[in-house]
């Protein structure tokens, strides 16, 4: 196990998997480097991993590693091409959405009504200071949602319960979705002009590497608020904080960065209309729970000659290593 999960929340959830396999507990409280993974998966059979990266170069050095099961949702940093062509069954446990959609709008509401600056007035005697904390309502603003997967459907129902106008762009049509949601579809530069705060929930590929960009940012609108709960690599952080500095922006709410840990020297931790949180949306002990559940039964199966479910590469069953052992 590689993942940072509180290993006494999830101790019950575990026995399974100690009835069936031997549990090397590799965990160190963060993501592992290249070097580290290199030195730790020769010889596991399976690996309860978290978001470090299993590139082919990685995965060529786990000679007997049958089953990579991811302990989230996201799987941009696995290489399921070369976990294809080596045999090794890729899972995933997606339980994070809604844990990621109400902290998106716990973060959107946190950062639009100054909630920090408030509680920094009160405990230093501020209390009178309330005119400096006046900002617009959420309700009747207009939310831009940039991605209308699961985790956007869910962001734009709970924000359309706030009152909040929502407008969603998305790269294939979702139109019927949208609808049901309570959104607007709209094309990517009318939401930029139309919203009050953008949201971005797009996947990281090579295409979407570095979305958010100077470009992106001079067309929202003058006064608007950012938040990215997906992956940092959307975003060019230099832009954003060029944005943020010319008041341009009134200010962004980050959960993901392009490097984590974050940089001490960052200038993202210098601006105080910034509101961060260190890569937590889909963390809670529901989550972790119930995504090591699912990756338990995800590996008892494999183990006892099942087709483990779901598994992103599912070409690689037929030639997959576990039946070579079976």
């Amino acid at each position: 196990m590689t993942n940072y999960y509180d290993r006494e929340v999830i101790a019950e959830a575990l026995w399974p998997l100690r009835q069936a396999a031997t549990i090397v507990d590799r965990s160190c409280q963060r993501n592992f480097t290249l070097d580290e993974i290199r030195d730790a998966i020769p010889g596991h059979h399976a690996i309860i991993a978290a978001d470090e990266p299993y590139s082919r170069e990685i995965l060529e050095c786990a000679d007997k590693l049958l089953i990579l099961a991811r302990d989230g949702t996201g799987y941009d940093k696995i290489d399921l091409q070369a976990a294809t062509e080596l045999g090794i069954v890729v899972t995933r446990a997606p339980v994070v959405a809604d844990a990621t959609a109400n902290l998106t709008v716990g973060l959107m509401i946190a950062l639009v009504r100054q909630v920090l600056l408030a509680d920094c007035a009160v405990r230093s005697q501020r209390w009178t200071d309330r005119a400096s904390l006046l900002c617009p309502d959420l309700t009747g603003m207009t939310l831009g949602i940039i991605g209308f997967g699961d985790i956007g459907r869910r962001v734009a129902t709970r924000a359309t319960s706030l009152g909040m106008n929502v407008e969603e762009y998305n790269r294939s049509d979702v139109t019927e979705s949208a609808r049901n949601a309570g959104a607007k579809a709209v094309s990517l530069n009318e939401l930029l002009a139309n919203a009050d705060v953008v949201s971005i929930h797009l996947p990281h590929t090579p295409d979407t590497r570095g979305f958010c960009c100077r470009e992106l940012f001079r067309k929202m609108k003058k006064g608007a608020y950012f938040l990215n709960t997906a992956r940092g690599e959307l975003v060019r952080e230099e832009d954003l904080v060029e944005a943020l500095k010319s008041s341009h922006l009134a200010g962004a709410a980050l959960d993901v960065f392009q490097k984590e840990p974050v940089d001490p020297n960052n200038p993202l931790l210098d601006l105080p209309n910034v509101l961060l949180s260190p890569h937590m949306c889909g963390d809670t002990t529901t989550t972790m729970i119930q995504a090591t559940e699912i990756n338990v039964a995800q590996i008892v199966d494999l183990f006892s000659g099942r087709k483990p479910s779901p598994i992103l590469n599912p070409e690689v069953w037929r030639k997959a290593r576990i039946h070579a052992i079976n």
